[in-house]
């Protein structure tokens, strides 16, 4: 499954804090990025059980950084 992070701020630690990161049993590899969208491939055991996109989300928001910017996941 493909997770897309559209933001036009931090993305340089963004794609640190989920490149090789392990997120509630979920592990993150990032893809690509494509003006504002940061492609992560998300992999895990149960993957059809969890939000993956909420995990992302929850992530980005316990940085510092992440609660003062505007950002989006999408599942691709």
């Amino acid at each position: 499954m493909n997770i897309i992070v559209r933001t036009t701020l931090m993305q340089d630690k963004i794609t640190e804090l989920l490149d090789g990161g392990v997120f509630d049993g979920v592990v993150f590899s990032f893809i690509e990025k494509k003006g504002m969208a940061l492609t992560f491939h998300a992999s895990g055991d149960n993957l059809e059980m969890v939000d993956v996109e909420a995990i992302v989300k929850k992530a980005i928001k316990s940085t510092e950084y992440g609660k003062g910017i505007y950002f989006s996941v999408n599942q691709e």
